[in-house]
């Protein structure tokens, strides 16, 4: 038989009448919850001696304690195990056989005969069941009745009051029997040698049931439907071929077993019988032991009365009665309850208690199917019964050996939760996570014993299994940098899915529940107030309950989906508060939770920051004003803070490195000593020298980086402040320390001429909101001058007068691929040969070239093109003023204009006057003075006429006859001139730069 073993057990024909309790190879955990309810005080001990056997180790011995027995393991370790029926327990009994087959009590033999004779076929005679206590509190065993041929019960004479434990040795093992609370005892099987084991009935009964019917295919299916069912069986299940007509057909009949320690392999060498209690041996085979229970057990209707625990001890074992021809039926326990033996291959023998009853039913009916409820998981055994619903997912009656075809039938169905099968393993790929379960649509072709078909379509509910487990989660919230209508609010939510409410009328009653939470503002200590700081309330309608947006609101349990509060970050402080959640209907508490929320501001560095434009390497650039403080520069230092308007202007600034040195204690003399933070809030800051004479250059407060930090009240709440703490330094404007902000072009001077330097020298503003903007480090008066400009009307010529030059006198040659442009034909440029060249001329140019002729533009005709769109305005070369956007267009076509643009720079001309005209402009207000110096006074002496610059950057160079020709080098002096900006900060920036002299 096909068999898949599942790792829940669960027994369909299995009926459980006692509460037997078995020892787990596996799951102790799982056992100690079973005990736990029984035998609370001895949960520890059981689990240990669970765990030992478990581990192959068995008892070496057991002797009497008040109320119970010490078991004594093969390893050394000893565990007490008591009753539970009260004060008065006495030691425990001990029940064993001895060797001539009679009961002994604590040792002393009794009259009762333990042990039957022998069994049949050499098998070893039946052993009588354990010993047991009367309603009277009287012993009672049970003896051999050589007579009757099997056990009796009789009630001694001795006492059992007090008796809360008490332990029978039998059959290779110990069994403990334990009072629990109620007064009803349990068992525990434990091995009492080293190549023992144990085997134990799963229950006190154990029905195993085989199922026998006609073979009828033919009377059975009588519809069209049922026909088509079974012929669709018959091509998928060959084998029912081999079924002859009214054959008797049998199922079933698995036994299950449960075996200690786990190493323990049942094989098919073990020999396995059944055996009544009178000792007859029964005409039942078992064999095959597999490990597990088989998929294809037996479920009645759907239900079973228990699932076992255990994974690894769980043995099934194959039950075929013998066919008894005469009387037509099968070989069963005859009513009874037979014991199973195990003898393994070394001839030890272990027994069960007489707890399995085998039967067969005959089945009349045909077969049917139904659906049933599962808990969802990924993969699901639709045969399987769930061990929640307690039903499977394919209801079987009266079918054959699980042969059945299972198909999902809708496609809207599979697609929409990804379904899939193998067999009877249905895969679940797209659960919904916000529904309690899903419906899937099967097609059930079925056949049953009697040889009757089913085609069936049901629709199998699969549940989603939600444990309430849970409660409120801690939060930790940031108040809110958003404004919401007038107030700075966010909403602290909960989520429903939090409580792991597992089922709909949980979640629709907390729906509906009156909820109160109460916030309550830990003290530094972390101790709770009296009252409540805060309290929300469904009734005052500021406890909202949302849908899963948390905005909607909710309208039924169905949406219920998020609720919490509205929290004003104007009436929250910093700090850690509990929250005292409970929903109540009435009277009655359907939720209480506590839970912890952490409130914090937003992060200085978030919500405030450096007006970047200010702001290098994180640090304030402060410019100032110095005009305000004499000697110092004040600043108003929010101007430099980007602050959001839940920060109030109550603002207050602290200069921490005075703080520090305040702390310190330290020297009037130190920087630290001078608080950059005045009376007015302000930042001030001496521009130079704050300790007199005394004060070192490297002790200037300018460029010096400071420590300061703003406290902020936020949301309007005076209780809530915050610190921001940043870098300034206070700077000039226009200061550079290496003159990087000034640029001076190369200055040349002719001899005997005035040189004004301050033409060629510009500035730009270094910080600020100038930043890179022009600074006029010079002032001028304004007025008109005479300048010399490039006459392009006027390129020198050859000596002859026909070629425009270049400034060494050479032609301009005319790039070939220009010729076209410069006027000539295709004809006679399609004849040039490889070496013909030609040059730009002054006038228009007649060429020919073999037979062909042309002429070239020449530059006066080039120029007379160009100085329609460009002349000199102030002195600088550019379009004519007012041009229109049809004369802008014609210059940009302008083929006179493009040959203009490529070859005047390859031009030397004559120079023209214009006239430019100047405004008057003075030198920028930061700029207190330019001053100019020679680098070598004496040096200069030799070249210029005074060694003394104007602070308007003019001085008149010697006239070369003036001149040494042995100080020139190379016809040309060269001087270096220190220019020294002088700042109303106080700042001095020098600009070294070079002077060229020649003619």
């Amino acid at each position: 038989m096909n068999k898949k073993f599942l790792s829940a057990i669960l027994f369909g024909a299995l009926m459980v009448s006692s509460t037997g309790t078995f020892v787990s190879c596996k799951d102790y955990d799982d056992d100690i919850e079973n005990l736990q309810g029984q035998i609370n005080s001895n949960k520890d001990a059981i689990a240990a001696l669970q765990k030992l056997v478990g581990e192959g180790k068995w008892v070496t011995n057991i002797s009497p304690v008040e109320n119970g027995f010490a078991v004594t393991m093969s390893d050394g370790t000893t565990t007490s195990i008591t009753g539970i029926k009260g004060a008065d327990g006495k030691d425990g009994t001990e029940w064993t056989i001895g060797e001539d087959g009679f009961w002994y009590k604590d040792g002393e033999k009794t009259t009762s005969q333990a042990i039957a004779k022998d069994g049949e076929d050499g098998k070893p005679g039946a052993t009588a069941p354990s010993p047991k206590i009367d309603a009277n509190g009287m012993w009672v065993v049970y003896e051999w009745d050589a007579v009757k041929g099997e056990f009796v019960e009789k009630t001694t004479e001795i006492s059992a009051q007090g008796t809360s434990a008490y332990v029978v040795k039998k059959d290779g093992v110990y069994v403990l029997h334990i009072a629990d609370e109620t007064g009803k005892f349990q068992e525990v099987t434990l091995p009492a040698t080293s190549d023992a084991f144990v085997v134990e009935a799963p229950a006190a009964v154990v029905k195993v049931k085989f199922q026998t019917a006609k073979w009828q295919p033919a009377v059975k299916n009588t519809t069209e439907k049922a026909k088509k069912a079974y012929k669709t069986l018959t091509e998928k299940f060959t084998d029912l071929a081999g079924i002859a007509a009214n054959a008797k057909v049998k199922q079933g009949g698995e036994l299950p077993v449960l075996v200690n320690p786990a190493n323990v392999e049942l094989t098919d060498k073990f020999d396995f019988s059944l055996q009544l209690a009178k000792g007859k041996v029964l005409d039942i085979a078992l064999s095959n032991p597999v490990k597990g229970i088989a998929d294809d057990w037996k479920v009645n209707n759907g239900s079973m009365s228990r699932a076992a625990k255990t994974e690894d001890c769980l043995w099934t074992l194959d039950v075929e009665p013998a066919y008894n021809e005469k009387d037509k039926k099968y070989a069963t326990t005859e009513n009874e309850e037979a014991s199973l033996v195990v003898e393994n291959e070394k001839g030890t023998v272990v027994k069960t208690a007489f707890a399995y009853q085998v039967s067969a039913d005959e089945v009349n009916e045909n077969v049917d199917v139904n659906a049933g409820t599962v808990t969802y998981a990924p993969t699901i055994d639709l045969t399987a019964v769930d061990a929640k619903t307690e039903k499977a997912g394919i209801i079987y009656a009266n079918e054959y050996k699980g042969k059945a075809i299972v198909k999902l039938r809708d496609q809207l169905n599979i697609e929409q939760y990804g379904l899939s099968l193998d067999g009877n393993v249905l895969t679940i790929a797209n659960m919904p996570a916000n529904v309690s379960g899903i419906t899937v649509k099967l097609n059930v072709i079925a056949l049953g014993l009697n040889g009757s078909a089913v085609d069936k379509d049901i629709d199998v509910t699969v549940n989603q299994d939600i444990q309430v487990a849970g409660g409120l989660e801690d939060k930790n919230v940031t108040l809110s940098t958003e404004k919401v209508s007038d107030a700075y609010t966010q909403n602290v939510l909960w989520d429903v899915a939090d409580f792991q409410f597992t089922t709909a009328t949980q979640k629709d009653a907390f729906f509906k529940a009156g909820k109160t939470m109460s916030v309550y503002l830990l003290d530094e200590n972390g101790d709770k107030p009296e009252t409540a700081t805060y309290t929300y309330t469904t009734d005052d309608n500021n406890l909202a309950q949302y849908k899963s947006d948390g905005k909607a609101t909710a309208t039924s349990y169905s949406d219920f989906a998020k609720f919490g509060f509205s929290l004003n970050a104007a009436e929250y402080v910093p700090g850690t508060y509990a929250i005292v959640f409970e929903a109540t209907d009435g009277a009655a508490t359907i939720v209480k939770s506590e839970a912890t929320m952490i409130v914090s501001n937003p992060k200085a560095e978030d919500i405030f920051k450096l007006v970047p434009d200010f702001t290098t390497a994180n640090v304030l650039q402060v410019i100032g004003d110095y005009t305000t403080v004499n000697n110092k520069v004040v600043y108003d230092l929010e101007d430099g803070i980007l602050a959001p308007d839940f920060a109030g202007s109550d603002v207050t600034y602290i200069d921490l490195d005075h703080k520090a040195w305040e702390e310190a204690m330290g020297a009037d003399t130190e920087m630290g000593a001078i608080d950059w933070i005045d009376d007015q809030g302000r930042l001030s800051v001496y521009q130079n020298a704050w300790n007199g004479d005394d004060t070192k250059a490297n002790e200037y407060m300018l460029n010096k980086e400071r420590n300061i930090r703003a406290t902020y009240t936020l949301y309007g709440n005076a209780e809530n402040t915050i610190d921001y703490d940043f870098k300034v330094i206070v700077k000039s404007s226009v200061y550079t320390a290496d003159g990087s902000n000034v640029t001076v072009k190369a200055i040349t001077g002719a001899f005997g001429k005035e040189v004004n330097m301050t033409s060629n020298i510009s500035a730009v503003y270094a910080l600020g909101i100038n930043k890179g903007k022009a600074l006029t480090l010079f002032g001028n008066a304004g007025g008109s001058t005479q300048k010399d400009v490039t006459d392009y009307d006027a390129p020198k010529k050859d000596a002859a007068g026909k070629y425009v030059v270049n400034a060494d006198a050479t032609p301009i040659e005319i790039a070939k691929a220009d010729l076209i442009k410069f006027g000539m034909t295709v004809d006679v440029y399609t004849a040039l040969g490889a070496d013909d060249k030609f040059f730009l001329t002054v006038e228009n140019n007649d060429v020919t070239v073999g037979s062909e002729n042309s002429t070239l533009k020449g530059w006066e005709t080039i120029m007379t093109e160009v100085n329609k769109y460009y002349t000199y305005n102030n002195g600088t070369w550019g379009d004519k003023a007012g041009l229109s956007a049809d004369e802008k267009a014609a210059r940009d076509a302008s083929a006179e204009v493009a040959l203009f643009k490529a070859y005047k720079d390859k031009l030397a001309y004559d120079t023209k006057k214009e006239t430019v005209t100047t405004q008057a402009k003075p030198a920028s207000d930061e700029i207190k003075s330019v001053t100019f110096a020679w680098d070598d006074t004496k040096l200069a002496e030799k070249f210029v006429t005074s060694t003394t610059i104007g602070t308007d950057g003019k001085f008149t160079a010697k006239a070369e006859a003036d001149i040494k020709a042995s100080d020139l080098v190379n016809g040309k002096a060269e001087l270096k001139v220190n220019m020294k900006v002088t700042d109303k900060w106080g700042m001095v920036m020098t600009k070294t730069y070079t002077v060229t002299i020649k003619k």
